[in-house]
Formats: C-alpha cells, sequence, structure tokens
C-alpha cells in the first residue's frame, strides 16, 4: 500500500492538467474506484463478448465488467467504454470497433517503430500480468468519469486511461487526438520522469512522428505522411520554452535530439529513448537533456534554433508550408523575426521586446549587398546577468532551397563567404546562459540582450 500511495503521489507531481486531467480528477478515480471495491475482483476477468484469445485480459476500475450500464468492446490490447445516455447520438458499437482498429494501428507504431516499452502492465510492482488500456467515451452517461473533451489519468491500479469526448474520436480520418492522449499513456509506462511542463510537448512529437509515417491510415486508405506545426513556438520565438504562449508546440528540441541532423554524437532515436525512459529529476528537464545525451545544452539549443529559418527537418516541406500561411497574418512577420534597432555608434540592438529569455531565440534578417563576398557579424552580449551566454550563426538560403550555416559562436567576428547563389542571410541569436533555470510555464524570465555589427567585403 505504502508503494502505491508512493506512486500515485507522483502521478500527481507529474500530471499535466490538460493533458492528464486535474489532481482532483486522479484522487476522484482512486476514491471511486475504492468505493467498488467490493466488485475488484469481478473488474480483473475476461469479457464474455472477446471472440479472440488474448494475453491481454480486460479490466476496469470504476465498473463491474458485468454492469449492465455501461456498453464494451474490447480489441486485442484496447477495451472502450461507454454508457447508455449518449448525448451526441454519434456513438454506436461501429463507431467503437473503428476506434479500437485506430488505437491498435498506433500502438503498433509507437512499439515498432519509436522503440517504445508495452503499456499493458502496471506501473504498481505489485500488480502482474497484462490488461488491456482503457477508453471511456465522455458525454455517454458515465456518472464515474469526468466529462472533459479529452485527457489522460491513472486508476487506482496504476494504469493509464483516456478519457475522450465523441467529437475527438474521428474513425476516418484517423482523429489527431487520440494519437496525443494516447502517447500520455506511454509515456507514463515507459517509467520516465517527464516534468509536467513537458508533457504535452512531448505527446504532441510523438504524435507528429506517427502523423508523417503510412502508419496514419484506415481502413486500406493511408493518409500520411502528413504534419502538424509548432505555430505558438515559432510566433513566441523570443521566450523561454516551455511558457504557456508554446508548451504544447516546443517539441522542435525533439526533434533535433531525434533526427540529429548536424550529426552530433551522442544525439538521435535511440538517445530520445534513453531521455523518455530516463528515471532521475533533475532541477530542470535540460540538465536531463544535457545528461542523457552528453551534449552542451548550448550547443543543442543554438542547433536547433537555427535550423528554424528554413525549418530543416525532415518533414520541412509541410513546415515551409505552415510557415507560409503564417506570414499571410498581418503582424505575424514582425513576430516570427527580428528587426535590429540602429544605434548612432554603427551598432545595432536588439529592442528590448524582442530581446530572447533563456532558450529564446531571435532570427534576424541581415539586409546587406548578396553581390559582395562575404559577410561578418560582430556580436556582443549586452546582459550584466551572472552566467549570461550566447549562440550565433549566420545562415543563407539559396535560391535553390539550400541552407548553408556558419560555425556558431558567443562573442566576437564570424564571417561567411559568400558563393553568389543567395537570396536570403540571416543571423539567428540563441540565449544560453550556463544556468538555466527552472520556470514555471506561466512566469516570465529575464532577457539577454545583445548588439551586432555587420559589414560586407
Amino acid at each position: 500500500m505504502k508503494r502505491l500511495l508512493c506512486c500515485l503521489l507522483m502521478v500527481l507531481l507529474s500530471l499535466s492538467a490538460t493533458g492528464y486531467g486535474t489532481a482532483s480528477d486522479l484522487f476522484g478515480a482512486v476514491k471511486m474506484a475504492n468505493a467498488a471495491g467490493a466488485e475488484s475482483d469481478a473488474t480483473t476477468e475476461s469479457t464474455e463478448s472477446e471472440v479472440f484469445a488474448s494475453d491481454y485480459k480486460a479490466r476496469d476500475a470504476f465498473y463491474s465488467l458485468s454492469d449492465s450500464s455501461v456498453n464494451r468492446a474490447t480489441s486485442e490490447h484496447f477495451q472502450i467504454i461507454w454508457g447508455n445516455r449518449d448525448t451526441t447520438g454519434t456513438v454506436n458499437r461501429q463507431f467503437a470497433e473503428g476506434n479500437l482498429a485506430n488505437l491498435e494501428t498506433i500502438r503498433s507504431f509507437y512499439i515498432d517503430q519509436i522503440g517504445l516499452g508495452d503499456i499493458g502492465s502496471s506501473q504498481n510492482p505489485w500488480i502482474t500480468g497484462k490488461y488491456k488500456t482503457n477508453i471511456y467515451i465522455a458525454e455517454t452517461g458515465l456518472d464515474k468519469i469526468s466529462n472533459d473533451w479529452a485527457y489522460m489519468s491513472v486508476d487506482q491500479d496504476s494504469f493509464g486511461f483516456i478519457v475522450m469526448m465523441p467529437g475527438a474520436m474521428r474513425v476516418d480520418p484517423p482523429s489527431w487526438v487520440v494519437p496525443h492522449e494516447l502517447a500520455h499513456v506511454f509515456v507514463f509506462h515507459n517509467g520516465g520522469v517527464v516534468p509536467y511542463a513537458w508533457n504535452e510537448a512531448i505527446a504532441n512529437f510523438l504524435r507528429n512522428e506517427y502523423l508523417g509515417s503510412d502508419y496514419y491510415s484506415y481502413g486500406g486508405r493511408v493518409y500520411g505522411p502528413t504534419s502538424d506545426f509548432f505555430a505558438p513556438y515559432v510566433l513566441n520565438s523570443e521566450s523561454h520554452f516551455p511558457h504557456v504562449k508554446n508548451w504544447y508546440d516546443a517539441w522542435p528540441i525533439f526533434l533535433y535530439i531525434n533526427e540529429n541532423p548536424d550529426n552530433l554524437g551522442g544525439l538521435g532515436h535511440q538517445t530520445l529513448l534513453n531521455l523518455l525512459t530516463y528515471g532521475q529529476e533533475d532541477s530542470t528537464y535540460f540538465a536531463s537533456m544535457e545528461k542523457v545525451t552528453g551534449v552542451s545544452i548550448k550547443e543543442i539549443l543554438g542547433g536547433m534554433a537555427r535550423r528554424m529559418v528554413t525549418m530543416d527537418f525532415k518533414s520541412q516541406e509541410y513546415y515551409l508550408d505552415y510557415l507560409d500561411d503564417l506570414l499571410r497574418t498581418r503582424g505575424n512577420y514582425e513576430k516570427i523575426y527580428t528587426t535590429l534597432e540602429k544605434q548612432s555608434d554603427g551598432w545595432m540592438t536588439v529592442p528590448a521586446s524582442k530581446a530572447p529569455q533563456q532558450t529564446g531565440y531571435n532570427i534576424v534578417p541581415l539586409n546587406i549587398d548578396l553581390s559582395k563576398t562575404s559577410v561578418t557579424v560582430d556580436f556582443q552580449g549586452t546582459s550584466t546577468a551572472r552566467g549570461a551566454d550566447w549562440r550565433a550563426s549566420i545562415v543563407t538560403v539559396t535560391h535553390a532551397g539550400d541552407t548553408r550555416y556558419s560555425t556558431m559562436w558567443n562573442n566576437g567576428q564570424n564571417t561567411v563567404r559568400l558563393q553568389g547563389d543567395e537570396k536570403a542571410v540571416y543571423l539567428v541569436v540563441s540565449a544560453t546562459p550556463d544556468n538555466i533555470q527552472y520556470l514555471d510555464i506561466n512566469q516570465d524570465g529575464i532577457t539577454y540582450p545583445y548588439k551586432v555589427k555587420v559589414t560586407t567585403n
């Protein structure tokens, strides 16, 4: 019991209020399950409606498996539960079976392609055996389940479960909500210590990997590859992350670690898996990233930020389409790009409103003569904060769509030779202080201003 309570406390500390349900939801789930303690034996038996042999048994922490007030549909690894008072007129057995098919496909992708572990075993080591993951359909009369659009929570036996409204469970094309919530279940059952503020970004990253594959399909029709985007992250690039303005969308750092586009030793897909299963809680998740990868977080942040100029990742074509759409909206150009202020001494300074907070970045278009043979940027940080540091890089974009990067630096001059085929040149600056502090998602950090002088030859 002590170990179970300890497990539940850890869950409460790590669950996202939007992705997992509130703490009161979890306590309510435990309370209601305890109230049904007399039914506990019945809730772990196999359902009579199963028409195939499965190593995964059906269980239910809230309703007896013989309770006629609920309906059940099962597949090998999942059980969908709904009531008899559907308020939407859309929930029936065909709807449930379509969702079961999608859940099985997403599960296969997360296990077979991503490499995550199974979700059929309890996180409580005292509970053995393999069980189906429960999905409860809200707005169908399930009085023991809190209605909400979509969330993941954990029951009294330390199994993750999902609650979704029918509108979040489109069968064809498959809903984007389902892979997000199922990603939460996988993160929980794989045992890594993921801080509260990072759960949503990780779930969106995992979902996007699914969307970018041919597993994103239904009934023989393949809808992938496609992609989601991280617009709030791009539109608030100077902010620290995860911040309430960008925390669902702060997943480019996982793209960078997973894809390892700069071929850094220590990064790559296995490293991402190691991070998701890393069981130690550090001062920040950035500290965990540094420990797991063995790569300076400053290099990771700087390398990631400069690739945001042309969305230079695996799904670049989709990201660029989204970026083009953003730029069609008045005012977004000024949010995405930073215009420096000219000073009388020849230096240009970052506006106070755009100076990056820790882990934030600026993309600065450089208005230079592209017929020249080289561009030199003299960079100086002007923050007086202890441990202030930056990573800067010059980025050139060619007419053919290629992207070239200078070395990263943090003070003094850096020069890039122009090859005559460039159409644009940018300076990217990322704030990388020596001590990246824990900041609440509702909290702003201090800024790290800088100035530059640009010359061409």
